[in-house]
């Protein structure tokens, strides 16, 4: 049994963040493995100025590690700079640090820089390009699958008012296939099209429709907990979502486009049902689901016992002990 570490996690406040639960689900879980002191922009104490020495003033223990955490970066394509707070810098302190990546398609290649200039010991990320990323950078790279936090996402009992909804970006500048499925389920926002009049959607792409606002913790838990099947596809770069193990974790039937980022996450016909990309078969397999209850409810009950069972993120922080021990140890 791996005893318990002080780790100094630099990470912004992302506890009343409502968009994605992810970063601060991760940071919660870690803090309940470990001890672990949270530094960064909206909490107590934070400057701007500070560099790691003074950070380390601060935190009321001697860290065996440092982790620079998801969310530790600037976002806006405006901004140039990748670094939200370049006076830290950890390559010379004495203490191993590592990094979990965050949004991957974007400034990949400063991120990089950042990792080599900061003398990172290892770097975890949701994305399947990993092994890739490692001989590219010489630094050793882990496969990290987002997860999911069984206290919010659940099965609430909800009665199935949706047979099918969808929430989130487009990502039409990198992917065309939930623009397609828009484009077939609906003749124009929001008028549907002939075929799918009888069911129920929803259909929320955050605030760019006006009236469909999507609703935040445990009321976006028991939305996805109404509805009979809940569509999923890999986002920018081909990315595996947190949604995919929402949809398990809360009882809907994860209707997802074939992909080989799957690969040892969740399989067809067992945890999910798969179309393919061209949607040739969308609407066979759509509609197969929605009137064989039996066969969907099967499913859904496999894939809750499996997300449970393999991704959840107290599951996820074991993988970072272990990985990170060994670090440590070496």
């Amino acid at each position: 049994m791996t005893s318990r570490l002080d780790i100094l996690v630099l990470q912004p406040d992302f506890s009343r963040y409502g968009s994605a639960y992810y970063q601060h689900n991760f940071t919660e879980a870690l803090g309940r493995a470990h001890r672990i002191f949270q530094y960064g922009p909206g909490l107590e104490g934070y400057d701007r100025r500070h560099t790691i020495d003074d950070v380390l003033k601060l935190c009321p223990f001697e860290p065996e590690l440092i982790c620079f955490a998801a969310g530790w970066e600037l976002e806006d394509p405006a901004v140039p700079e990748f670094d939200p707070h370049p006076a830290i810098r950890v390559p010379n302190v004495g203490i191993p640090s590592v990094m979990v990546l965050n949004k991957e398609y974007k400034k990949l290649d400063k991120k990089f820089q950042f990792i080599q200039d900061n003398a990172i010991s290892a770097v975890f990320t949701v994305h399947h390009h990993y092994g890739r990323w490692q001989e590219q950078t010489g630094v050793p790279f882990v496969h990290f699958p987002f997860a999911v936090a069984p206290e919010m996402f659940h099965d609430y009992s909800e009665g199935k008012g949706y047979s099918l909804g969808f929430s989130g970006n487009l990502h039409s500048q990198w992917t065309d296939v939930r623009s397609r499925i828009k484009s077939r389920l609906y003749l124009r926002w929001p008028v549907k099209a002939p075929r799918y009049w009888r069911i129920r959607l929803f259909w929320s792409e955050g605030s760019r429709l006006p009236g469909f606002r999507l609703p935040k913790g445990e009321d976006y838990a028991r939305l996805i907990n109404r509805s009979k099947m809940w569509l999923a596809t890999p986002s920018a770069v081909g990315l595996v979502g947190p949604r995919f193990y929402e949809v398990m974790a809360t009882k809907a039937l994860l209707f997802c486009s074939r992909s080989d980022a799957y690969d040892r996450l969740f399989e067809d016909k067992t945890h999910c049902v798969m179309f393919d990309p061209d949607l040739d078969d969308f609407d066979d397999a759509l509609f197969y689901y929605l009137n064989h209850e039996d066969e969907r409810q099967a499913i859904v009950e496999a894939a809750y016992v499996h997300v449970m069972e393999n991704h959840t993120w107290e599951l996820r922080i074991k993988q970072f002990t272990h990985v990170v021990s060994d670090i440590l140890r070496n």
